[in-house]
């Protein structure tokens, strides 16, 4: 029980706290090169936005694109709609500005074959990939640009800031540091969907019903020899925080999408053919069995109490069980659990490692009903 315990244990702490730990020390003691100088780059850059029943919206988003502080003539909008049925195509069509362009799709075919479309009309050396429901600052074309000064640079990821109340801004926090550092190391093996830029020669089309775009373009790119960026100032703004539910099925389409891209790519488990495994494997695919490890790490040391083991495994068992009723706590009343330190935290991550759990069965799932998955 004790050895089961402490092996569980090793794999919860490695992949939540280890890793990260070693790639932020690492990352700090990694120093910039000396004497650089910041270059500018200016090329013609094209930022397509997938979306899918966006009316309410999809004019601002087009808007806010175009007053992105980048010449006029070299920033092009390309908004392909993915069959909606809300008129989003309608009020694209609307916008008077002759750098914006609409693709409309007249049947659903899920944001990654539409992504796909949408790159055969993309002329420009440079794509950026955005969202509707985001928006980017000012500079966030200039500062995704501008991260292109070397050939070997083949992607750069801007930062999603989220809502000031969001409950998951710990974790995010602390997943937008781990990027940062993983990017100085050369380690960076995804984005996020809400805002990154690609040289459009480097795309490689993605397999319908593919749920994880922002993670597909990345690794791709990685293996034909390309750096990835995380660009700080670069940063896209989520409007106004999501419930737990919708925070829930969020997730739960990320991390069932992990199962559906080894299914796809599985070259990513073979160290020979990915140029980022330790650190992909570290990131994403433990995050997928850690959850276990919380299981049988509970699990074992209930076992030490029935059985009368060793002090410290039973303590053990009664720690977790107060965290876990914390976590409980804080995702029942969200309120009260403010009051309470690290107890928001501790919901976030049961609904993380929850949403992990079931998220093989949901990827099963999703195969059989891929348009189940298009992202919101």
């Amino acid at each position: 029980m004790s050895l089961l315990f402490l092996a569980s244990l090793a794999l919860v702490v490695w992949t939540f706290a280890g890793y990260p730990a070693l790639v932020i020390a690492l990352a700090r003691k990694k120093s910039a090169a000396p004497g650089a100088v910041p270059v500018s780059v200016t090329v013609g850059v094209t930022v397509v936005i997938a979306t899918r029943n966006e009316a309410t919206r999809i004019r601002q988003r087009v808007d806010n694109v175009l007053a992105s502080h980048y010449p006029d003539d070299l920033l092009h909008v390309l908004v392909v709609d993915d069959g909606s049925s809300d008129g989003t195509a309608e009020r694209v069509a609307q916008v008077n500005d002759d750098r914006v362009r609409l693709l409309r799709l007249p049947t659903p075919l899920g944001k990654a074959a539409a992504l796909s479309r949408a790159m055969v009309f993309v002329d420009t050396p440079l794509t950026i990939f955005a969202d509707a429901r985001q928006s980017f600052e000012t500079f966030a074309v200039r500062r995704l640009v501008d991260a292109f000064d070397q050939p070997s640079i083949g992607l750069a990821a801007g930062r999603l800031e989220l809502a000031p109340d969001e409950t998951t801004g710990l974790y995010w926090r602390l997943e937008t540091a781990l990027r940062r550092a993983e990017s100085r190391l050369g380690w960076a093996h995804a984005a996020t969907g809400a805002i990154y830029a690609i040289r459009t020669a480097l795309f490689t089309p993605m397999p319908a019903g593919l749920i994880l775009d922002d993670v597909w373009t990345p690794v791709h790119i990685a293996r034909q020899g390309h750096r990835l960026v995380f660009v700080d100032d670069a940063v896209a703004r989520e409007p106004a925080a999501m419930s737990d539910s919708a925070e829930f099925r969020r997730k739960l389409r990320t991390l069932s999408g992990n199962w559906q891209l080894l299914a796809r790519a599985p070259w990513l488990l073979v160290p020979q053919r990915n140029r980022v495994f330790f650190a992909w494997f570290s990131h994403k695919f433990l995050r997928l069995i850690a959850p276990w490890g919380l299981v049988l790490a509970l699990v074992s040391s209930l076992l030490g109490v029935v059985h009368g083991a060793a002090a410290w495994l039973q303590l053990a068992f009664w720690l977790q069980l107060t965290a876990y009723g914390t976590a409980v706590l804080a995702l029942l009343a969200p309120a009260l659990a403010r009051r309470v330190p690290l107890a928001t935290a501790a919901g976030a991550f049961l609904l993380l490692n929850f949403a992990a759990m079931v998220s093989l069965p949901a990827a099963w799932l999703g195969q059989r009903h891929p348009g189940g998955f298009w992202r919101r």
